[in-house]
């Protein structure tokens, strides 16, 4: 048996190391997941966050290993698993330690756009622009509440490049402070150049920028509808994913997706792989849109979707997924107190996809309403699936987030599906450090 990844140290210290009790039968937890490699079988546990290599003996004789009952990967017949899993989340947020400063920043520099996508949540919203006077409060907040630590952004919108000046000031005033931070980027990216993308790498230090394409070009000029009349769109922001992995900036397409386009995702992955070819700055992910569907049409999705996550890995473009290896306490920046989003008039969120109402306070005060904070961190009441789901301890559903309050099992398939990848992830990246040190 190796330890690939250990124990997180939270769960070691509140649930300590199991004791075995003689003539007790034994199961696996219901959180730890198998996934078969050529020297054995990964057994990956959701809560404590350990990974383990078995050799195929180990495996042949799982449930009688000493060392997996003393690692909560094997527990009695009876055992009350939701239970044990609730109790040491709980725990675990006692003994957090309260934030003090904030370090992450989504900021929208403007609630304008110059696409006009049928699905858009902001759709139909009035557009501001962050003024220059705002976005020099912005930068005297963001000074005020940093500390010392490194400053992450991320810009949005609408789109975040239709007003491009607030984001050249903010930068442009912390480099004279000289606070280390730096950026990621939500845009259609129609409006980069080739000066707008060297001051992305020089200026506002973007290491990543995520695209949405949703479709080959023919769909794509349709369902983006930009307000130029451009007929060669498509080529153009395809033309400007080219300019912006030459500078190094990696760049994420995400591929919207629904039935009306779905069949022609694998042409567009094809079209991406001949065009770019193999591109360490190039990963690819689909994600469905929102909206109701049935179960049938849900599920059908579901298996499409999945057959073009296998093409974009055959590509080389699917993310490298990592394990987690401590606890998870939270779900995203609505619910991580050292994050706040930013919206075109100071107002303060926890959430873009709340860029117009639910705010917490504003640039110009210290006044918190913390009755606002603290539904945004609210968690979904466990439905009956999560007794038997392998993720349910790194899944948080927030009353207040439309995408993560509801579950299917297509949502847990995928989780499942992406964990096991990212356990052959971790071990062969174990597989190639062992032969580095040999």
């Amino acid at each position: 048996m190796q330890i690939i990844i250990p124990p997180a140290s939270i769960v070691e210290q509140v649930a300590g190391k199991q004791k075995r009790v003689e003539a007790q039968s034994y199961r696996l937890m219901t959180y730890v997941l198998q996934c078969p490699v050529d020297d054995g079988v990964l057994l990956y546990h959701t809560l404590t966050c350990c990974l383990l290599l078995l050799s195929p003996d180990e495996a042949a004789h799982i449930t009688e290993l000493p060392e997996l009952i003393e690692r909560w990967f094997l527990v009695p017949v009876q055992h009350d698993d939701g239970k044990l899993c609730r109790q040491i989340r709980q725990v675990a947020q006692l003994l957090q330690n309260p934030a003090t400063t904030i370090t992450t920043y989504t900021i929208l520099t403007t609630t304008g756009c110059n696409a006009r996508c049928f699905y858009c949540y902001e759709r139909g919203a009035t557009p501001v622009d962050m003024t220059p006077e705002t976005a020099g409060k912005v930068s005297r907040f963001i000074l005020d509440h940093r500390g010392d630590e490194e400053v992450r952004f991320r810009w949005f919108g609408g789109e975040p490049l239709v007003n491009v000046q607030v984001i050249d000031q903010i930068c442009s005033t912390l480099k004279e402070h000289g606070v280390p931070f730096h950026s990621q980027m939500v845009s259609n990216g129609y409006l980069f150049d080739a000066g707008m993308v060297r001051r992305a790498k020089d200026l506002w230090h973007l290491q990543k920028i995520q695209i949405t394409l949703d479709g080959t070009e023919r769909t794509y000029n349709r369902t983006k509808r930009f307000i130029y009349g451009d007929e060669s769109a498509f080529e153009r922001v395809l033309g400007n994913i080219g300019m912006l992995m030459d500078a190094g900036i990696h760049v994420r397409v995400r591929l919207n997706v629904d039935k009306y386009n779905i069949e022609e995702m694998d042409e567009l992955v094809s079209l991406l792989h001949q065009r770019f070819g193999a591109n360490e700055c190039l990963t690819i992910y689909s994600h469905e849109l929102f909206g109701e569907r049935s179960a049938e049409d849900g599920a059908a999705l579901y298996q499409q979707r999945m057959a073009l996550e296998q093409h974009i890995a055959d590509c080389g473009y699917q993310t490298r997924r990592k394990l987690l290896t401590k606890l998870k306490l939270n779900r995203c920046m609505a619910d991580n107190d050292q994050s706040v989003t930013i919206d075109p008039t100071g107002h303060l969120g926890k959430c873009e996809h709340h860029f117009d109402r639910n705010f917490f306070g504003h640039i110009d005060s210290e006044e918190r309403d913390g009755d606002v904070i603290r539904r945004f961190g609210e968690r979904a009441a466990d439905i009956e699936a999560c007794a038997t789901c392998p993720y349910y301890p790194q899944c948080i559903r927030l009353v207040m987030c439309e995408d993560g309050s509801t579950c299917t099992p297509e949502t847990q398939k995928e989780n499942i599906y992406y964990t096991l990848n990212a356990m052959r992830n971790e071990y062969q990246n174990f597989i190639n450090n062992q032969q580095h040190e040999a």
